[in-house]
């Protein structure tokens, strides 16, 4: 049995009742940014995102601490807990890939061969 209620639901929101994300980029114009705002959001679209700069921050020190034998604990466990946030994401990426496949394939049969190359 439907209700009013279900049939008006989806056009009000309360508040936190949908996702909450926030996005990190660099303030143009924003006095809060040293140097050049302008060249920091280049940076991020056109060389690499903030994770991607830090990753390679990450191995340095590792590679540098491996080298000098010098032990730390603390770079470790958060490249190790990165990795393991990387491992526990791949199969939702793989179900939102086939989702999208498969969504793709129902109203673009010539698109989805394409990019999937099936017989």
């Amino acid at each position: 049995m439907m209700t009013p209620f279900d049939v008006w639901a989806p056009m009000f929101r309360a508040p936190f009742s949908g996702d909450v994300t926030q996005e990190i980029v660099p303030r143009i114009l924003s006095p809060d940014i040293a140097g050049a705002p302008e060249i920091e959001a280049k940076i991020h679209t056109d060389v690499a995102s903030y994770g991607t700069q830090l990753g390679k921050i990450l191995e340095a020190l590792q590679t540098l601490a491996k080298a000098t034998k010098t032990d730390l604990p603390e770079i470790d466990k958060l490249v190790a807990d990165i990795e393991e946030v990387k491992d526990q994401s791949k199969d939702t990426l793989r179900a939102d890939a086939e989702r999208a496949l498969a969504r793709l394939r129902s109203v673009d049969e010539d698109g989805w061969r394409a990019l999937t190359r099936a017989e």
